[in-house]
């Protein structure tokens, strides 16, 4: 694979196309013109390359994840410069708000290099098999991308041409589905698996293929017919997509699997781990990922800073066992203290604790010094650098997926469906699921499970807040956090969330987050209700 030249492509790309600081306002100078690009292969190439390399930046910062700390699974501090999380932890979010902003704005710009291929694609002299692959990769990008904003912001200013456009209104949120599907269907045809790099890195695929687009299909159906389109029969349409891929997989024509151990999902040693459905590989990026492998430190470990604690209730409820010790710090290690290792519940002798923060403490993005594995009984790696891929979508999420929509369509969950969690839970070090459970005992013991699989995990596309805003639940949350009562953590030792909420009314309102008022400023037509 030839890095010098893709890095060229990405440094032209990045300073010639879709320049903008918000969806609204750009400065059309020094863009790429259609009219006299896409006249080769290596053109082409390029303008998908720029997608991936638009996604990969979407990703880079917790500000672009800012919306999930509305989960009941994450939370920051109270203090300190952690406003735009801060604002979501409590539901209560401005429209200037950073973390927003930069959602809106950086999504949009994934949209905007996708419509670039859609629109000018076919112009390339190639092959139609080279123009299917390219503008299904940015149709799943676009798809993607409408897919985390509509969960956010609700209804949206729909862009599917690139041109500026001061009046465009705001779309309903099923107009936006529609076109997510859409779209989706459209990429579905790609192909099952490529060949050469660097669409193919390491043993797995960096484009995205039909496999990832089903499973995508079964995450935005299972969205529809929850909160806010609450159309109940696409949960058929949910299980029938992912069964697709698992039937895929047992028959061999689908290469996924589940890592054996938990531990080694995020793990720098299984990069390119074949759990992995969608994931943004570093191919595309100089090899680096971002802020995100320090962000879960936090205070808690000498030198660390963040964003991320764990919540406590979601920590005390999961069940023990690998895969809570490989998302939390099972001990947190004093390297100032002598290397000494405590729990982040531990009260020194005079009553003080040990750590200051008093949180679970996740360790899924933390790396071991040198860019190993993280091993919390030694010290981490303070560079801000590697090659660490983002896993936006698991197996194991799809056989989850699966498992419950299958038993809120069909109101029973089949011997598929208790295969499936019963996989992911033996992984987990858990029994069995209990037989005989109706189709909701059994669903909602599968949304559970989800849950756990991706706590603190706010790359994801879906996370624990994308599922509670589907089931309905997040003002469950929202008043949970408003009462903020003591828990019970240790024998005798009790903690409590130090973000407090002061307006403890709900509205629906609080859901969703406001536009940036900067384009609100620029069309009116999308102001704030």
């Amino acid at each position: 694979m030839k890095y010098t030249y893709i890095i060229t492509v990405f440094l032209c790309m990045s300073l010639l196309t879709l320049s903008c600081n918000s969806f609204l306002d750009e400065d059309p100078k020094g863009q790429l013109n259609r009219n006299n690009f896409f006249n080769s292969q290596a053109e082409l190439d390029m303008s998908v390359y720029s997608i991936f390399r638009f996604a990969a930046e979407a990703h880079w910062y917790t500000s672009m994840m800012d919306a999930q700390w509305m989960g009941d699974d994450i939370t920051t501090d109270a203090g300190s410069n952690k406003q735009s999380p801060r604002e979501f932890d409590s539901f209560d979010v401005s429209d200037n708000n950073i973390g927003a902003s930069e959602t809106w704005n950086r999504f949009y710009k994934i949209i905007k290099a996708a419509n670039f291929v859609i629109l000018n694609a076919e112009k390339t002299p190639t092959t139609p098999e080279e123009i299917k692959i390219a503008v299904g990769q940015a149709k799943f990008w676009r798809a993607y991308s409408y897919f985390v904003l509509v969960r956010i912001f609700g209804e949206l200013p729909m862009n599917l041409d690139n041109e500026i456009d001061y009046n465009k209104p705001l779309v309903s949120i099923g107009e936006v589905y529609d076109q997510i599907i859409s779209d989706l269907k459209d990429a579905e045809n790609l192909p099952a698996d490529y060949s050469d790099a660097p669409r193919k890195t390491n043993g797995v695929n960096a484009y995205i293929t039909t496999q990832a687009v089903k499973s995508t299909l079964a995450a935005v159906y299972m969205a529809m017919a929850g909160y806010p389109l609450k159309k109940n029969e696409y949960y058929a349409q949910a299980a029938q997509k992912a069964k697709e891929v698992i039937d895929g997989v047992n028959a061999g024509i689908y290469d996924f699997d589940l890592e054996p151990e938990f531990k080694h999902i995020y793990a720098s040693s299984h990069n390119y781990s074949k759990e992995t459905v969608v994931g943004i590989l570093r191919t595309y990026t100089f090899g680096q990922d971002s802020q995100l492998t320090l962000t879960n430190v936090f205070m808690s470990l000498p030198g660390g800073w963040g964003d991320a604690w764990g919540e406590i209730k979601f920590w005390k409820e999961m069940p023990a066992g690998p895969r809570k010790d490989a998302i939390y710090n099972p001990k947190i290690l004093l390297v100032n203290e002598g290397n000494k290792l405590v729990n982040w519940w531990d009260l020194r002798e005079n009553g003080t604790p040990y750590i200051p923060e008093y949180h679970p403490m996740f360790s899924i993005f933390t790396m071991g010094e040198g860019n190993t594995d993280y091993d919390y009984t030694k010290d981490y790696d303070k560079n801000y650098t590697n090659n660490h891929t983002d896993r936006l979508v698991r197996y194991s999420e799809v056989l989850l997926w699966y498992a419950e929509a299958q038993a809120r369509a069909e109101g029973a969950p089949n011997a598929l469906a208790y295969e499936c969690i019963n996989r992911v839970r033996a992984r987990a070090g858990l029994e069995e699921l209990e037989k005989g459970l109706s189709g909701k005992e059994f669903a909602d013991a599968a949304l559970r499970e989800h849950g756990w699989e991706v706590a603190g995990y706010y790359i994801a596309m879906v996370t624990r807040r994308a599922d509670l805003l589907r089931t309905e639940l997040l003002r469950k949350t929202f008043e949970e956090r408003a009462k903020n009562s003591p828990i019970e953590v240790a024998p005798g030792i009790f903690a409590r969330e130090k973000v407090e909420i002061s307006n403890t009314t709900w509205n629906e309102k609080r859901i969703y987050a406001p536009r940036p008022s900067g384009d609100v400023s620029l069309n009116p037509h999308i102001q704030n209700k």
